[in-house]
């Protein structure tokens, strides 16, 4: 079966179009493409002009999923060449219809955008917890807590969506001004502060072995070429949920990161206008600098 969706200003053919892609009663390629059309005017304003790459699963949620960098698209989708090569980025609603007609379910992004790639506007602090339920995500809770004190002691702002997987990404939107490099020192800065708040709760060690249980504050997804779940993407698991951005007070009585699904019908974003609180990254590496006797390196000259 094949069915058309209208994305804005472009029909896009949604092939197998009634091919459950979560499971045999779940929802199908064609509920995939009628919720990123339906989204689409709060997704976008997040991943324009970021790289983005695909996560497809073309058997479902039930069979193998791979990610691609380098899809093979039509004409009208943007591309923007990376240190990576040349990547595709979602402009339009077309586009994201188009990834769901490749069961693509998920969508990863860039942390910096066109036309200063390589240079981030936001910083990705990952949370998931150990072990399954609403106490282990309690944990999670209050780290997403302490990462936004953290923080907000270096005067940066936070905003947190959870993962639609196990956990929550908290968010930190910078002024273009330092590299990859220098957001990812920020990062592991940030999170060594919030895990020495519990140091028997959360850890920065990176190898599992080294944690003895506790949950790994994660400041990895910050770095050259590195990736976050895009806002609003779905995820591949049964029931598809979806990385949804929340105020700090829906957090309070969150229990699960896969309490939105596919089914999400919003018509604000708590990310919208997200940018016009960008801080300064430098500041804030120069302020740990001060504070901890120049352990932090101090950001070079910003790129050009």
């Amino acid at each position: 079966m094949r069915t058309t969706v209208r994305a804005g200003r472009r029909k896009v053919e949604v092939k197998n179009a009634d091919k459950p892609l979560f499971g045999v009663d779940g929802a199908t390629k064609a509920d995939l493409a009628d919720y990123y059309a339906r989204i689409a005017p709060l997704m976008l304003p997040q991943i324009k002009g970021r790289p983005i790459v695909l996560e497809r699963f073309p058997e479902g949620v039930d069979g193998s999923g791979f990610l691609v960098q380098h899809p093979s698209h039509p004409r009208w989708i943007r591309t923007v060449w990376t240190s990576s090569g040349r990547m595709m980025e979602c402009q339009e609603a077309a586009a994201l219809v188009w990834c769901a007609d490749q069961a693509a379910i998920t969508l990863h992004s860039w942390s910096s955008r066109t036309p200063r790639l390589g240079v981030p506007d936001r910083m990705v602090l990952d949370l998931d917890p150990v072990g399954e339920g609403p106490e282990a995500f309690d944990t999670c809770r209050q780290a997403a807590w302490s990462v936004r004190e953290v923080l907000s002691e270096l005067g940066l702002a936070a905003y947190v969506m959870t993962t639609g997987s196990r956990g929550l990404h908290v968010h930190s939107p910078l002024r273009p001004e330092v590299d990859d490099s220098e957001v990812r020192t920020l990062a592991k800065a940030v999170a060594d502060r919030v895990a020495a708040r519990a140091p028997a709760e959360w850890t920065t060690r990176v190898r599992k072995a080294a944690r003895h249980g506790r949950m790994f504050v994660d400041y990895l997804r910050n770095g050259k070429g590195q990736l976050a779940v895009a806002p609003y993407t779905v995820r591949a698991r049964p029931g598809a949920p979806v990385a949804t951005p929340i105020t700090w007070e829906e957090l309070d009585g969150l229990t699960s990161s896969q309490e939105f699904t596919i089914d999400l019908d919003r018509e604000e974003c708590p990310f919208a206008g997200m940018r016009r609180h960008a801080r300064s990254p430098r500041r804030a590496l120069g302020l740990l600098d001060e504070r901890e006797g120049g352990v932090v390196p101090r950001p070079r000259t910003e790129r050009r």
